[in-house]
C-alpha cells in the first residue's frame, strides 16, 4: 500500500503541475467569446448584471458612486444622531463563535453528523450607561 502511494506521488511530481491541473480542471481556462453579434454579447458578470438592471445605461458609474457615498453618509448621520442623543441607549450585540463539529462515532456505535454549535464568547453590553429614565 505504501509503495503504491509512493509511486503515485512520484508520478505526480514527475508529471509536473500541468498534469494535475488538467485532471482537476479539464476545461480550457483561456475563455474567448465566440458569440456572433446576432446571438448576444460577451460580458463579464458585473457588466452583464448592470445591463440587466439598467438596459439603457441610465445610470453612469459616477452616479452609482455618488449614490453609494450618499447612502454611507446617511448611515454616518444616523449613527451620529444616536450618539448625540443621551436618552437613547445603545446595546452592543454579544460576540458569538460558530464551531464546526465534524462527524464522529459515539460510544454505542451511533453516528453524529456534521453540525454547528454556537457559543456566546462575550455578553451584550450597554454602550451608553448614563441613561436617565423619564417618568410619564
Amino acid at each position: 500500500m505504501k509503495q503504491l502511494l509512493a509511486s503515485i506521488l512520484i508520478l505526480l511530481c514527475v508529471s509536473g503541475c500541468a498534469g494535475v491541473k488538467d485532471a482537476v480542471n479539464p476545461y480550457e481556462e483561456n475563455f474567448r467569446c465566440k458569440a456572433k453579434d446576432s446571438e448576444g454579447k460577451c460580458l463579464d458578470t458585473p457588466t452583464a448584471y448592470k445591463e440587466a438592471r439598467l438596459p439603457d445605461g441610465q445610470v453612469s458609474e459616477a452616479a452609482s458612486n455618488t449614490s453609494q457615498v450618499e447612502a454611507q453618509n446617511s448611515r454616518y448621520k444616523a449613527l451620529a444622531d444616536l450618539l448625540e442623543a443621551p436618552e437613547t441607549p445603545v446595546l452592543n450585540p454579544p460576540k458569538i463563535l460558530r464551531v464546526l463539529l465534524l462527524p464522529y462515532k459515539g460510544e454505542n456505535n451511533e453516528l453524529f453528523m456534521t453540525r454547528y454549535a454556537y457559543l456566546e464568547i462575550e455578553p451584550s453590553q450597554w454602550v451608553l450607561t448614563e441613561v436617565s429614565e423619564k417618568n410619564p
